[in-house]
């Protein structure tokens, strides 16, 4: 069967590309933009030589495993796992289980490569980079779901969880390798590669389950993998971005810096930020494939250019880049930094989101045209919550929990069995085309599926990292005490002076405006207690009377606290009408978005079978919201079945009157209108 699909793919790979793929119309067209030759960019760089002078981040992470979910968290995490795609993924994309990658099936060329479920090879360059495919496909979903099983204290996902653990640790070679190449691949590749990549996610899930574990031989093993990794791709050894023909494994590579930023948190080992510095450079020193490197120095200080590249890429680069800026403190990457922000601001999407569908192709956000990949909302929350932790600036935090509950929470369908791989803010349909200017294309991603097998089994899997990593952004360590920098059930549990201290939010934050959090200690204890002001709120009341002093965007409450105090924080959030990019309207209430709910109907295109799973189509029952507009003023709202919906009127321009409409958090639709004309445009 090997040898069968083997001699498929040789003649695959030397025909011409067909029009008929499973990636959709517009991927192969924007893949391969190689650059014409390998661009030494060494002089601009040479500010990387003088003497750094780091600068101290705002806040510091807790450990993965300090912050638990609660309430309504809880219970969509336990769905996820017990009933939704978190738990099947394995099952019903079988390369997870039968594709050891890292073990027993590595990768030594063309012919190491399994069948990779509904993927059609065309014969395109870039189809060399299905190598490594797996790798992140595996990877993200075993570090979703062992982070899922500990945080919902699952005791079946948790011995699985195990098994993953210890297959890992069984494939370390002497040397101390990790990963998915065999010895005549190892850091000597020439063109695509996923040496880095692969390697990523695996620590990210070895780092976690070692944080859930306190299991010695894990945090060894992933440091002994590490410093053979060093010292090959390092100052003395190859450059890993010094490739022709590189495609996204290579510069997804350069993530390795979370991995940096995660060994370093938790050893203290200054060596792992220095490495991570040295990445940033590295990637930035040589131009291949402008595809996937918007974040490249070189490129990014082009002040008057947009984003072009690879939404995901982008999005996740932001870390490395501002990891690099932080810990060296070197000016030019401060203005980096700058251009990055002001080169950011033009993706948003009213839902909080980056587009990109794949690409950004230097569009600006549009909310009816330009989509938004699971991936890339993923990537960019988390580059939120590293932003929040080094700038404690709370516009950060504020972005953070608008994407997570409209953007990601409204990819999900509503029991948790499937995702959009790409959705767009106003989404009229989904049924695997794209529609522009009349026309329509192929673009598989336009669906609901558990897996999207077609395009690339990676949103799915990424899906389970959404939440785990939103709680470890919830709380962080403060000057003399903690900081809430994110809203929503959860637990911290952390020793401060000896003392064991809990803080739990009682809310069913965002869907209503209050939080109370109850704190729990050993003993009477003495910190402050740092609590984000949203710039969205107006005030906040206190149900308490301690004193509360205002510090810039934060409240901060320092007291002894005894054991067992509870206050309240209500918030006052006004309804806002914005302005979206396409220069329609949209309303917002605190972090959400409000979306006008489009009836739909369903066709099931691909059941999995033995499973009550399946792909399916969403097709408005009619056309009644493409003529609706916002009048003048939208300011009702009420409590509808027991959640913060607002009820009001909108302008109906076909029939010349208003009509009164339920508006809904978009987070909680499948098909939806969030953006308007507004009556005073079209009059």
């Amino acid at each position: 069967m090997k040898k069968a699909f083997f001699m498929t793919l040789i003649l695959l790979l030397g025909c011409k590309p067909s029009k008929e793929n499973s990636q959709g119309e517009n991927f192969s067209e924007n893949v391969n933009k190689l650059a014409a030759q390998i661009t030494n960019d060494s002089d601009k760089l040479a500010f990387f030589t003088r003497e750094p002078y780091p600068i101290h981040p705002s806040f510091q992470p807790f450990e993965t495993g300090s912050v638990f979910p609660k309430g309504w968290i809880l219970t969509m995490m336990q769905n996820d796992l017990e009933k939704g795609m978190v738990g099947v993924l394995d099952e019903l994309y079988p390369g997870i289980k039968a594709d050891d990658l890292y073990h027993t099936a590595r990768r030594g060329g063309m012919e190491d490569i399994p069948e990779m479920g509904d993927l059609v090879l065309t014969g395109a360059a870039w189809e060399k980079s299905i190598m490594w495919w797996n790798a992140e496909t595996v990877g993200n979903w075993w570090d979703g779901f062992v982070r899922h099983a500990f945080l919902t204290k699952n005791e079946k996902a948790i011995a699985q969880a195990h098994h993953i653990a210890n297959n890992l640790l069984n494939s370390q070679d002497e040397d101390g390798y990790i990963g998915i190449y065999k010895p005549n691949l190892r850091y000597q590749h020439e063109g695509s590669n996923g040496e880095l990549w692969a390697q990523t996610t695996a620590f990210r899930t070895l780092l976690a389950y070692y944080e859930f574990t306190d299991r010695e031989e894990v945090l060894n093993a992933v440091e002994k993998a590490m410093a053979l990794t060093m010292e090959r791709y390092g100052e003395d050894g190859k450059n890993p971005f010094y490739l022709q023909n590189a495609f996204g494994g290579v510069t997804h590579g350069l993530m390795l810096t979370d991995v940096c930023e995660t060994l370093y948190r938790i050893t203290g080992n200054i060596r792992y930020q220095d490495y991570a510095t040295y990445l940033y450079k590295a990637f930035s020193t040589y131009g291949i494939n402008r595809a996937f490197n918007d974040l490249r120095y070189p490129y990014l200080i082009e002040k008057d250019s947009l984003f072009q590249g690879h939404g995901v890429h982008t999005y996740e680069h932001i870390r490395s880049m501002l990891n690099a800026y932080y810990h060296t403190g070197y000016p030019e990457l401060e203005v980096a930094y700058n251009t990055m922000l002001s080169k950011l601001e033009s993706c948003i999407l009213p839902s909080g989101a980056g587009h990109g569908d794949e690409w950004i192709l230097k569009l600006e956000a549009d909310p009816t045209a330009t989509a938004a990949e699971y991936c890339g909302m993923l990537e960019l929350r988390n580059s939120y919550g590293s932003l929040m932790e080094k700038t404690g600036n709370v516009q950060f935090a504020d972005a953070a929990e608008k994407l997570t509950y409209n953007g990601m929470l409204g990819a999900r369908n509503q029991d948790g069995t499937a995702i959009t791989y790409s959705k767009h803010d106003n989404c009229y349909r989904l049924d695997g085309k794209h529609h522009k200017g009349g026309e329509s294309t192929n673009e598989p991603r336009y669906k609901y599926s558990p897996t999207h097998s077609e395009p690339a089994v990676c949103c799915a899997p990424n899906y389970g990292r959404n939440l785990p990593y939103f709680l470890d952004q919830m709380y962080m360590q403060a000057d003399n005490g903690i900081a809430v920098l994110l809203y929503g059930p959860s637990q911290l549990t952390t020793q401060m002076n000896n003392t064991t201290v809990s803080i739990e939010q009682q809310t069913n934050y965002p869907w209503n405006n209050q939080v109370t959090l109850k704190i729990t200690t050993d003993r009477a204890i003495r910190f402050t207690l740092t609590l984000r002001k949203p710039k969205w709120s107006e005030s906040v009341a206190f149900s308490k009377n301690d004193t509360i002093k205002i510090d810039g965007d934060f409240y901060k409450i320092e007291k002894v606290w005894l054991p067992g105090e509870t206050f309240t924080m209500t918030f006052n959030n006004p309804i806002q009408q914005k302005t979206a990019r396409n220069d329609e309207a949209y309303l917002q209430k605190g972090p959400l978005v409000y979306a006008y709910e489009i009836p739909h109907s369903e066709k099931t295109i691909k059941h999995y079978e033995g499973t009550d799973y399946s792909d399916y189509y969403c097709f408005p029952e009619n056309d009644d919201h493409m003529d609706l507009v916002i009048p003048e003023s939208f300011d009702s709202e009420s409590i509808v079945e027991g959640e913060l919906a607002l009820n009001g009127r909108l302008f109906d321009a076909s029939k010349q009157k208003e009509v009164t409409v339920k508006l809904v958090p978009m987070g909680k639709t499948i098909l939806r209108r969030v953006t308007f004309p507004e009556k005073t445009t079209i009059q």
